[in-house]
């Protein structure tokens, strides 16, 4: 039963995104394969010269090793003069000197190769977003900012996470969203794995994003379900339907919240109240008989 209702939910909400018309569909194709055609172009440029500077290391490694054995051999000829030990010396050390400083220098270079390597694939990734809406655009660059602000450590990264996400401002929700998909990539079988799944999902019922919000709430039951939160997932999928206008979707979400988490008393108030809404509109929707 279990199964045939999430089949059910991933129909409805297929068929609720099939709204692109075919025209559109074109033109946005049209646009992304320009776009990936430029991108493929300035990536192979920097590929071809960042393989031309990774293959002069192991060159320049062996004439670093070729003059330290050179050095050896200088130090234990015994049979030259002292004058001619310190010359010979200064000239090797002189060109190890040198070619270190090559050596740094294309280091240098293959360290910038990746930073402007990274900033390509990140300005690819917004020209990308643009293309295809404000909404994949702002999805990006909330991603961007996740990646740059997402602390190492794992309570540290929850709580950043959850701070964004309190803030109620649709720009740091966004970000928020982002790390909250950072932390689940990091800590899958994390105690609080399932809490990540629930806010993930509600930042983008917070968006209106009804059917994203949908399909990431019903994760939480299905792969978190021992969490804290998987009845008010159970309610806030509801919600989700009703924002899609499917309403018997929602009233049998709402009726399997009421069935599973009777003991909460506050959050089945909250359902019974959402019950009776749909109840209403369902009289509403009746034809008077005569």
């Amino acid at each position: 039963m279990k199964s045939t209702r999430k089949l059910s939910l991933c129909g409805t909400l297929a068929l609720a995104g099939c709204w692109t018309s075919a025209q559109h569909g074109e033109l946005i194709d049209q646009r992304l394969a320009a776009l990936e055609a430029d991108d493929q172009d300035q990536r192979k440029q920097i590929q071809e010269l960042q393989t031309q500077l990774q293959a002069q290391l192991p060159k320049m490694d062996a004439k670093l090793a070729e003059l330290d054995e050179a050095l050896g051999r200088l130090n234990s000829a015994t049979h030259r003069s002292g004058a001619d030990v310190a010359v010979r010396l200064d000239e090797l050390q002189g060109q190890m000197q040198q070619l270190r400083g090559m050596m740094d220098e294309t280091q240098h270079r293959l360290d910038q190769l990746q930073s402007v390597t990274q900033s390509s694939v990140q300005e690819a990734d917004r020209k990308l977003a643009a293309a295809l809406g404000p909404t994949a655009l702002a999805d990006a660059t909330a991603k961007e900012k996740a990646q740059k602000i997402a602390v190492a450590d794992r309570s540290g990264l929850f709580a950043q996470a959850f701070k964004l996400y309190s803030s109620g401002v649709p720009a740091d929700v966004d970000v928020a969203r982002e790390l909250f998909v950072e932390y689940l990539r990091r800590y899958p079988s994390d105690p609080q794995a399932g809490e990540a799944q629930y806010y993930l999902a509600d930042c983008f019922l917070q968006a209106k994003r009804y059917k994203e919000a949908a399909l990431a709430f019903q994760k939480v039951p299905d792969q978190f379900p021992k969490s804290p939160k998987v009845c008010e997932a159970r309610y806030k999928l509801g919600l989700c339907f009703m924002g899609l206008k499917l309403r018997e979707d929602a009233r049998a979400a709402f009726e399997e919240t009421l069935k599973g988490c009777s003991g909460k008393a506050g959050l089945a108030k909250e359902v019974k109240a959402r019950l009776a809404e749909l109840g209403k509109v369902d009289k509403a929707r009746k034809p008077a008989s005569h």
